[in-house]
C-alpha cells in the first residue's frame, strides 16, 4: 500500500524534527548560526510532504463518489485508509511548520 509512509513515517519525522532542532539550539547559539535550524525544519517538512504525497494522491483518486457496494468491503477500507493517511501526513507537516514558526520570529539564543 502507498499509505504507510504517511501513517508511520510522517509523524516520526515530526518527532525527529523536534529532537534535531532542540539538539542543535546550543550549537546554533554558540556559533551564532540560526540558518542551521531553518534548514533542519525545512528538510523535515520536505520529507514529511514527500511521505504524504502518495497517500494524498491515493485519496484524491477515489474522488467524491461513494464506493459502490459491488466493490466489497476491501474497497471501502482502502479509501478510508488513504484518507486517514493523507490527513495524518498533513497534520504532521502542519506540526513541523508550527514548530518552525517560532524560529522565524524569536531568536533561540534569547533568554
Amino acid at each position: 500500500m502507498r499509505v504507510w509512509p504517511a501513517l508511520v513515517l510522517a509523524p516520526f519525522l515530526a518527532l525527529l524534527d523536534q529532537s534535531a532542532a532542540y539538539a542543535l539550539v546550543q550549537w546554533s547559539c554558540a556559533t551564532q548560526n540560526e540558518a542551521v535550524l531553518h534548514w533542519v525544519h525545512f528538510t523535515f517538512l520536505a520529507l514529511a510532504l514527500m511521505a504524504t504525497l502518495p497517500a494524498w494522491a491515493g485519496a484524491a483518486s477515489y474522488g467524491a463518489a461513494p464506493t459502490p457496494p459491488a466493490a466489497g468491503p476491501a474497497a471501502g477500507r482502502a479509501r478510508t485508509m488513504s484518507i486517514a493517511a493523507a490527513m495524518t501526513g498533513a497534520l504532521s507537516a502542519l506540526v513541523i511548520l508550527a514548530m518552525w514558526a517560532p524560529t522565524w520570529f524569536l531568536s533561540p539564543c534569547f533568554g
